[in-house]
Formats: structure tokens, C-alpha cells, sequence
């Protein structure tokens, strides 16, 4: 260690004084290059990925606190539309099928009614404060009808 030392001293030594102060100079460019590359930019890069991790935990949570809101009304009115649904089968003596619908809505069948009922049915759900967000109407060979949708609250 020690000759390795004696020898880059007398290298050192072996320049002028004008070689020494740009050999110098190019070292502190070098060093700057080097603590630009290895301290600031992953330094830099990393507070933007904290920026953009929490940009998209604020978001989520919004998300989160708006569906948390919205599940209590929602809960309430599925209640709604399902006294509604019992109310106006009793009233218009049909019998529904209930399920989800492909939308996600509540959905219901109909299957084998005649048409003064199924028409009865869905004009005393919307008496009733319920609506149909879709229909789907099929006549049956004999004269009857299959009737599907999905219903929401107004």
C-alpha cells in the first residue's frame, strides 16, 4: 500500500502545476457526475414515486369512503324495492323470480303471465316508487308471456 501510494505521489509530482489544477478540476467534475448519479437522482425518483403512491392511496381512498356512503342507501333502497316488488305481486297476482341482473341492478322474472298481469305488475311497481332500468319481453306459444329486467329506485 505504502509503494502504491509513493508512486501516485510521484506521478502527481511529476506534473505541472497548470496539468495538477486540471487533473483537479476533472476530478471534482467526476465526483459531482458521480453523487449527482448515485445520491440525487435516486433520491429525486424516489420522492416522485412517494407523490405517485400516495396520489393513488388518496384516491382509493376516496373511493373507498365515497362506496362506504353510497352502501347504507343502497342497502335501504334494495329494501325498498323489495317491499315494492312483494306489495305489487300481491296486488297484481304474480309471482316474480328475483335475482341480479347482468348489470348488477336487482333483477326479476316472469315466466307464463298473461299480459294484463305482467303490465299490472310493472305499472303498480312504478306507482310505487320503482323502476325499470331494463325489459325484455318474449311471447310465449300460448299467448303468454316471459318477461325479465331489472328494477332500481327512484
Amino acid at each position: 500500500m505504502n509503494r502504491l501510494t509513493s508512486t501516485a505521489l510521484a506521478w502527481w509530482e511529476g506534473r505541472t502545476l497548470r496539468e495538477q489544477r486540471m487533473l483537479a478540476v476533472m476530478g471534482l467534475a467526476v465526483l459531482a457526475v458521480l453523487v449527482w448519479l448515485a445520491v440525487v437522482r435516486p433520491a429525486w425518483a424516489w420522492r416522485e414515486a412517494a407523490a405517485r403512491d400516495r396520489f393513488r392511496a388518496e384516491n382509493a381512498l376516496i373511493l373507498v369512503q365515497r362506496a362506504a356512503q353510497r352502501a347504507p342507501s343502497e342497502a335501504a333502497a334494495a329494501g325498498d324495492i323489495r317491499a315494492a316488488v312483494d306489495a305489487a305481486s300481491a296486488q297484481a297476482g304474480v309471482t316474480p323470480v328475483m335475482g341480479m341482473a347482468a348489470d348488477g341492478a336487482l333483477g326479476f322474472s316472469l315466466t307464463g303471465v298473461q299480459t294484463a298481469a305482467a303490465f299490472g305488475w310493472l305499472s303498480a311497481l312504478h306507482d310505487k316508487g320503482v323502476e325499470v332500468q331494463s325489459l325484455s319481453v318474449v311471447e310465449n306459444a300460448d299467448a303468454t308471456l316471459t318477461v325479465e329486467g331489472s328494477l332500481v329506485s327512484r
